[in-house]
């Protein structure tokens, strides 16, 4: 195990929450992109939207994904917070899981809605075009509020019990 030198640990906290933030970002753009597909009443409305959904995830979803994956790990490996705490385990298979659908399900599927728009009809889209996109920021919300909060202590961690400590004066 190496322990990240501060430079270092400063450079990969920026990397990594830059990134989670930028992924949080293009997952709520997606969300309102994917409302306005499916509430529109103009094709061409429609066929901008659909459009702009799956070239904002083709361009931006992994360079954001692997970049908030990748120095979440190394954060992992080089500091006090490691695979042993709950929250960093339950934030680490979150994302993992999450960057995956992105790359196997969500970008290919935006792809073929977007090929199958047509500028001069509208179409009736399903439901799974707001579905990735709520999951997906469900989930970064929750990493966020699970990085500040830190619940669940060591896993295997015995919990010692609390010994009340007598109040002393400011004197």
């Amino acid at each position: 195990m190496f322990k990240l030198r501060r430079p270092a640990y400063r450079a990969f906290v920026i990397v990594h929450v830059v990134s989670s933030v930028a992924w949080l970002g293009l997952s709520l753009c997606l969300l309102v992109l994917g409302v306005w597909a499916t509430g529109t009443g103009d094709p061409a409305e429609q066929y901008a939207a659909g459009t702009a959904m799956s070239v904002l995830a083709g361009v931006l979803a992994l360079p954001f994904g692997a970049a908030a994956l990748v120095s979440g790990v190394v954060l992992m490996l080089g500091t006090k917070w490691t695979i042993a705490y709950t929250w960093v385990l339950v934030k680490l298979v979150a994302t993992a899981v999450t960057f995956a659908l992105t790359v196997f399900a969500l970008r290919p599927g935006l792809a073929a809605t977007a090929a199958s728009l047509d500028p001069g009809h509208l179409q009736v889209l399903d439901d799974q075009i707001l579905a990735a996109p709520i999951v997906s920021s469900s989930v970064y919300l929750g990493a966020v509020v699970l990085s500040y909060v830190k619940p669940w202590g060591r896993r295997g961690a015995r919990v010692r019990a609390r010994v009340p400590v007598p109040a002393r004066s400011g004197r």
